[in-house]
């Protein structure tokens, strides 16, 4: 009776919708984090991207199989599990690890890392007063900071005792057309004629172009 008449329905459908929608979201939030070799209906994540395995392919290549007369690996992912205290200086050592090249965007700008190890940076900073708030990024609702010109949030969703240091010009994603979040047609539930159902898809994937431009470090601790 609740759902009777169509101001009810329509609210149905809408709460439905919604639920959907959050749904696919929380998936491609914690896929970004999946390990190397996961499961192929989810995003190829960051943890796929900074394997250190020269044997395991990412993109298709495996960091053997590029590398240069000098002996370089080009494809190499820049990875890290030793247990370390978290600190500020983790932020400095990551971006110096996955350096390109000296200038604008030479090291990644973009640090994401759980809301515990986030605290213990800004505990700090507060100490320290060697910090800036981030002005842009408070205004658009999200909490970080800036340090040494770096961008630092904490994600819901990473890892506990993880780090990501993201070069935001060699990553984004590769989304077909005709699958970015898409809404199949409202269709009879088999068995159920009074009941309908949809799906929303998305068909892309994270990509990166460079491995070497980001790094993910884990075993980091509060203390």
């Amino acid at each position: 009776m609740q759902n009777d008449g169509e101001y009810a329905q329509v609210q149905l459908i809408t709460q439905r919708v919604a639920g959907a929608q959050k749904s696919i979201t929380k998936l491609l939030a914690t896929s970004i984090y999946d390990q190397a070799g996961g499961n192929t209906n989810r995003l190829t994540g960051l943890l796929a991207c900074c394997n250190s395995d020269v044997t395991l392919a990412y993109g298709g290549i495996a960091a053997q199989d590029l590398v240069s007369a000098d002996g370089t690996e080009q494809w190499i992912g820049h990875y890290s599990n030793t247990a370390t205290v978290m600190a500020l200086h983790i932020i400095r050592d990551m971006a110096s690890t996955c350096k390109l090249r000296d200038g604008e965007w030479g090291k990644p700008k973009l640090f994401v890392t759980t809301e515990a190890l986030f605290n213990v940076l800004l505990d700090a900073l507060l100490v320290q007063q060697r910090f800036t708030d981030s002005k842009e990024t408070a205004a658009a609702g999200f909490t970080g900071f800036t340090f040494e010109g770096r961008e630092v949030f904490p994600d819901d969703f990473c890892p506990s005792g993880t780090m990501a240091a993201i070069n935001e010009k060699h990553i984004g994603f590769a989304v077909h057309p005709e699958g970015y979040f898409m809404r199949s047609p409202w269709k009879i539930i088999p068995d159920s004629a009074e009941d309908k159902t949809m799906k929303i898809y998305f068909d892309g994937n994270l990509v990166v172009n460079n491995r070497k431009a980001h790094m993910v470090q884990q075993g980091l601790t509060t203390s």
